[in-house]
């Protein structure tokens, strides 16, 4: 017996014991054949539907509806209006509903098109694309995590308009994990959690963006736990999105974490270079200015002076838009974009005249060592140290990739570079003389 039933059936003890107006009670032949055959439908925002399966009984049932409403309100601890219907007519309301059209939440600007591909991205941009040409027979669940800013809810977009563009019938929703949240909120206010089960479990795709924002909510992870499931066993599309790989999620479920990993994980770098031009340029042809001149040096000098993530470099082009407006000029060449950014630390302490070989060569001979045995894949105790300090140092002085790094070391897999890296970074916090060696090492490449 479902909780409606069980409030239905409470009802009607209290309705079949309670004396009415006129001192008259409710004859019991009708109260098993009229009242016991009907039931509790929903119960949706403090309204009650009572559906009967014969119609000519509806009015019957109506004579007792204030009584009703009285004693819903009462068990509920809200006011509760009644609406009494025979099944037929419930049904057609209920279909009626679902014709309604189905809001996907997409942002129809994030497309393929317009998303720029680098080696910092690729991976994680044809899984996605492969996911979208055909739903629910390809790595399944997609997760893609990256730091902010480097392109996670665009790519979640592309892949529901891609798909909706292919097989316009299917039902996809983007949702935040925040927005999840609020639904369970809203719907547990209602006093019907069922309802965004209901909701949920007829998508042929569910896009969760920004998963970590379930931290520490108990009840949504157990209602998205069921809802994941019940989509995965059916073969329709999860893809979720996050800050942090699967396994450095905190605060969610080792079971919800157990499922992510089933799937395909794929991460997205900051923009190389190369890959941070090419947004830039896409960028500029946007602006509302199209007569604006933008000289490639300049162009050059943001690349490589913003590319830590995509709104950096968002940022600094409106930055160097809005002054060009202020300053009446259409031309922008060094001397111009220098003077707008000059306020900028990232600017006044530039980092390009380090080098991949520099970093490489001076770490080799801090631990009197070779660069062969540096980037070898020589896994001794003599070597790791040095190897995964010298990933980190690049890393964190040259704001490469994890993938162009491990490309220099033996063609290391970018995960590899990145456990490294977070090796090294918890070592400078937890030992003195360890970071006292990288902060030398820092000074011999003219850092401090």
């Amino acid at each position: 017996m479902n909780d409606n039933s069980k409030i239905w059936q409470l009802c009607l003890d209290t309705l079949e014991k309670q004396e009415l107006p006129d001192s008259r009670k409710i004859d019991k032949i009708i109260m098993e054949s009229v009242f016991r055959s009907a039931k509790i439908s929903s119960i949706n925002d403090n309204k009650v539907v009572i559906t009967t399966p014969y119609s000519f009984n509806v009015e019957t049932i109506k004579n007792n509806q204030k009584d009703i409403e009285e004693i819903l309100s009462g068990m509920l601890a809200s006011p509760i209006t009644v609406e009494i219907l025979g099944e037929e007519d419930f049904k057609k309301t209920i279909t009626v509903q679902n014709e309604q059209p189905f809001k996907d939440n997409l942002n129809k600007t994030f497309t393929f098109d317009n998303f720029v591909v680098g080696s910092s991205n690729r991976m994680a941009q044809n899984a996605a694309l492969l996911v979208s040409s055909n739903p629910g027979s390809n790595f399944n669940p997609l997760f893609i995590y990256s730091n902010p800013g480097l392109g996670k809810t665009h790519l979640l977009n592309a892949i529901g308009n891609y798909s909706k563009e292919t097989n316009p019938s299917l039902k996809i929703r983007y949702i935040t994990s925040k927005e999840f949240v609020d639904e369970v909120i809203g719907a547990m206010k209602g006093k019907n959690s069922n309802d965004i089960y209901l909701k949920y479990k007829n998508l042929d795709m569910l896009l969760i963006d920004d998963i970590q924002f379930l931290f520490n909510k108990e009840k949504s992870s157990e209602i998205f736990f069921h809802i994941f499931n019940e989509l995965i066993n059916n073969n329709k599309q999860i893809v979720i999105t996050s800050d942090k790989m699967p396994e450095e999620l905190q605060g969610i479920e080792s079971r919800l974490i157990s499922r992510f990993n089933s799937g395909l994980s794929f991460g997205i770098d900051p923009p190389e270079f190369e890959t941070a031009r090419a947004i830039l340029e896409k960028k500029i042809e946007n602006l509302d200015n199209p007569s604006l001149i933008i000289q490639d040096d300049v162009v050059d000098f943001m690349a490589n002076h913003y590319c830590k993530d995509i709104r950096n470099l968002e940022g600094a082009l409106k930055r160097l838009f809005f002054c060009s407006i202020m300053n009446h000029t259409n031309n922008i060449d060094m001397a111009f974009a220098l003077e707008s950014f000059k306020d900028d630390k990232v600017v006044q302490n530039p980092k390009t005249a380090l080098t991949k070989e520099l970093i490489l060569k001076t770490t080799a001979e801090f631990y009197y060592l070779t660069i062969s045995q540096l980037v070898s894949k020589n896994k001794t105790r003599k070597l790791t140290t040095p190897r995964e300090i010298c990933m980190y140092l690049m890393r964190e002085l040259l704001d490469i990739t994890f993938a162009e790094i491990g490309t220099i070391f033996s063609n290391r897999d970018h995960s590899t570079v990145m456990k490294a890296c977070a090796r090294v970074d918890n070592k400078i916090k937890k030992d003195p003389d360890y970071k006292l060696a990288i902060n030398k090492l820092k000074h011999k490449l003219g850092i401090n």
